[in-house]
């Protein structure tokens, strides 16, 4: 196969951060080349410079031997090459054709030419086999369909290089039988394929070569033949990991919280128990449904099938305020989004789920007690704030994360048989800022709280948990007391192999 896409010498860097340090990579046409590595390795980074997204600091980029230059995404896609991201970019309102030919509408003067619309659409969709209804808005499809049309949307430019970010994260296993499928189509047709995925079992039934980095360089490259799953799994983590042993000690007390075959569209027959006192961990890759399983606990999703019991009475969580009165709070990932009132100070974030304790009958907030509960939550956190009246978006990563932990500490005084589940816990902060908040989580159990954390961090929940849950595809796979785990065993449990 000859060369399609090679860069050389690569660097990126961040303040701080050096996200990619020298970098060589190679693409060859009518090839799956797997790009892998933990979070934070620089896939995202080194994707988003191919695609034009992001400019390298250093380094060249050569498309079939000769030197180009991207300087943005619609740059690339003139040198055809084109991205899928994990996160959809459809128009939800919008139906099938119209987000398919989205920016390249066949158009008389300003109108669009509806009829010449649906038959570029039909056209593309027949090319690949997909059977879709042109008509159909994209909100009426599911996650699977949605990923097809942006597939068909991708190629309609006819693309040498296409990138496919967790292409299967929200498939089943038919609608990834029938991606792979389409990639088999594209190889054929000498289109080079980028493949970013966490499952090892899909890599190693679809990819032609890999390439793994690890702290933004490349550690290991080669074809695929060359390397078994174990191989890769020690190139990706940079060690072969013994089991890891921390100093705390838990005494687990009543059951607080169990599910017995819970289901929903993300996650099915999902069995799980949570006593007083420990820290819970929930392993598993993007896509696994860990985040959908937290937000169905707390009342953000239905459950389909299945029962949620709080101390052995089953419960019906009808939404969030409902999951409060039963006591349990979620602290969710991608917090400046759902976890902060970013247009409002330190003391408003970290009292505003302490309102209706600190209000007296007829309604009045008692400022001075919110004051208080405030001032002694940020002494207890070590939140790093000029003031109480300093607004919350100008903190640090670190603070405004502790700023979301200190709305659920000062919301009640006693966290005995509460339950706290974490998405993420220290997604995005400083080492600094990590260790206060494995602290923390910590101090809640030790406190008589029941804690669940899911993190994609592996050496994290390996470090602040007493037992696992790992999560494969909606499914638990696997579950026990952490110190039967090892990192490699978790991760391979996570990818399937």
């Amino acid at each position: 196969m000859d060369t399609l896409l090679h860069l050389t010498g690569v660097s990126k860097r961040y303040p701080g951060v050096t996200a990619l340090d020298n970098v060589d990579f190679t693409l060859r046409s009518g090839e799956v080349h797997a790009l892998l590595g933990v979070n934070g390795a620089g896939k995202s980074t080194l994707v988003k410079i191919i695609c034009g997204a992001e400019p390298p600091d250093s380094g060249t980029m050569k498309l079939q031997n000769e030197t180009i230059q991207v300087n943005d995404t619609a740059d690339a896609m003139r040198h055809g090459i084109v991205v899928v991201y994990q996160e959809r970019t459809l128009i939800p309102h919008f139906t099938v054709a119209e987000n398919i030919l989205l920016g390249m509408e066949p158009t008389n003067g300003q109108l669009i030419r509806r009829r010449a619309l649906n038959q570029q659409a039909e056209q593309l969709l027949k090319r690949l086999g997909v059977d879709l209804d042109l008509n159909t808005e994209i909100l009426d499809l599911g996650a699977g369909q949605q990923q097809l049309v942006d597939i068909v949307r991708a190629l309609r430019t006819e693309p040498r290089v296409m990138v496919l970010d967790e292409p299967t994260a929200a498939l089943s296993q038919g609608e990834t039988k029938h991606l792979f499928e389409l990639l088999k189509q594209f190889k054929n047709q000498g289109i080079g394929i980028i493949f970013v995925s966490h499952r090892l079992d899909e890599v190693f039934e679809i990819s032609d070569s890999l390439t793994i980095l690890r702290d933004g360089r490349v550690v290991s490259s080669g074809p695929i033949s060359e390397y078994t799953p174990a191989r890769v799994t020690q190139e990706i983590v940079g060690r072969n990991v013994a089991k890891l042993e921390t100093d705390h000690k838990t005494t687990s007390g009543p059951l607080l919280l169990e599910t017995q075959e819970l289901a929903s569209e993300a996650f099915t027959g999902v069995n799980l128990k949570i006593a007083s006192g420990e820290v819970v961990g929930l392993a598993g890759v993007v896509g696994a449904g860990r985040t959908e399983l937290l937000e169905t606990l707390v009342g953000f999703r239905r459950a389909l099938t299945g029962k949620i019991m709080l101390k052995g009475m089953q419960v019906q969580i009808k939404s969030p305020a409902h999951a409060i009165r039963h006591g349990i709070v979620l602290v969710p990932d991608k917090r400046i989004e759902k976890g902060l009132l970013n247009r409002m100070n330190v003391l408003e974030n970290l009292t505003v789920s302490s309102l209706k304790r600190y209000s007296n009958g007829l309604g009045w907030l008692q400022q001075k007690k919110l004051t208080d509960v405030a001032t002694r939550t940020i002494d207890q956190l070590h939140i790093a704030a000029p003031s109480l009246s300093t607004s919350v978006q100008s903190l640090s990563g670190g603070n405004k994360q502790k700023v979301v932990f200190g709305k659920w500490l000062a919301w009640s005084e006693d966290v005995k048989d509460l339950i706290f589940m974490f998405d993420e816990p220290t997604e995005g902060v400083d080492v600094g800022a990590r260790a206060d908040m494995w602290v923390i989580i910590r101090n809640l159990a030790a406190q008589g709280a029941a804690v669940l954390v899911t993190s994609s961090d592996l050496d994290e929940l390996m470090e602040i948990s007493d037992r696992l849950y790992v999560m494969r595809r909606g499914k638990i796979v696997s579950e026990g007391a952490r110190q039967n785990y090892t990192h490699d065993t978790v991760l391979q449990l996570m990818m399937g192999v």
